[in-house]
Order: structure tokens, then sequence, then C-alpha cells
């Protein structure tokens, strides 16, 4: 069943408040990001119900060097990503297809089990978000 836009809507605002009270109650200002404690991330495959996800990097292939030079960036960080399908988590094709224009947009994300923990990481991240969505796994 296809959520209304209105209900996207709001659900994306709710969960921009969530990540922007996470950001702003988690007592950044003045961290060294490269001396704090990073949260941890999930694999959202084994996520049980909705999980967070901190969009960094998306293309229209999954063959994009960008995406690759995206990857290498995070497991600097201790991140161990690959690029996957936004398809995967409910929701997030819709969103990043709306934010690019990319029709089947390849991406690099970071999943997270908490907003709180999503919040953080893009707090810290001095890489670009593209977007934070929240749904389920559905591949």
């Amino acid at each position: 069943m296809r959520t209304p836009r209105r209900g996207r809507t709001a659900a994306a605002l709710s969960v921009l408040a969530l990540v922007t009270l996470a950001a702003c109650s988690g007592g950044d200002e003045g961290v060294d990001p490269s001396t704090a404690d990073w949260p941890a991330a999930i694999d959202p495959a084994e996520a049980d119900g909705d999980f967070f996800v901190v969009w960094t990097r998306v293309s229209d292939s999954d063959q994009d060097p960008v995406l690759a030079a995206e990857v290498d960036r995070l497991a600097e960080q201790g991140y161990d990503v690959e690029p996957w399908s936004p398809e995967c988590q409910s929701g997030a094709k819709d969103r990043l297809v709306e934010l690019t224009g990319f029709p089947e947009p390849a991406a690099v994300g970071v999943a997270f089990a908490t907003a709180e923990d999503a919040g953080i990481f893009d707090t810290r991240d001095e890489g670009a978000t593209v977007s934070l969505t929240e749904g389920s796994w559905t591949c």
C-alpha cells in the first residue's frame, strides 16, 4: 500500500525532528570527531523493524567511481559499507529519486538502529549528507 504524499511528508518531518533533537542534545559542540566515540552502524538486513540510514552519496549507477571513493572514505572512519539499492529500505528510493532525479539510484548509506545514532553520525561526519531516511528492510 502506498503512503499518501502527506503521510510521507509528515514522516519525513518527524525523522528530521528526531535527528535534529539527537544532534542538538548530543553535546557534540567542541568535540573532536577524530577522538569521539562514533555510533555503531548496523547491518540493515538484520534490523528488527525500522532503522535509519544516512545516505552520503547517490548516483545513477552502482559502478560510479564516486560511490567507490565514498566507500573508501567511510572505511577510513571504520564503517564497512558498500553501494546498495535504496529500494531495500521502505520509502528510501522514493525520497532519493525525488532529491536526485535518478530513476534507479544506487547509493552509499550508513544504517543505524536509532535516530540518535544517525544524528550523531551526521553531525560528526565531514562528508555530505544527501538525505536521512527511516524505514524497514524490504529486500
